[in-house]
């Protein structure tokens, strides 16, 4: 952790972690609701038909990313601080 008036980057990075899934999501859920909208006039396109798998696979890249940087952090902070206190 860093002191009071400094900067926290493990702060910083889970809420950019979490902008960017709140981000995703909404255009996801958009996604959803266009291939939806299209489906009930029965045009669906291409990308609809592998929608569960391009959402799924961007998930786990995501998260992927996001537990890299958080492991990261958390090792970088692990070697600034004096091992023999």
């Amino acid at each position: 952790m860093a002191d009071p008036g400094g900067f926290d980057r493990e702060r910083f990075l889970l809420r950019a972690v979490a902008g960017v899934f709140m981000a995703q999501f909404a255009l996801y859920a958009a996604g959803l609701g266009g291939c939806f909208w299209l489906g009930l006039q029965q045009r669906p396109g291409p990308a609809c038909s592998r929608y569960a798998q391009n959402l799924q696979q961007t998930f786990e890249t995501a998260l992927g990313t996001s537990l890299a940087l958080l492991g990261g952090s958390s090792l970088a902070t692990g070697r600034r601080k004096d091992p023999d206190p």
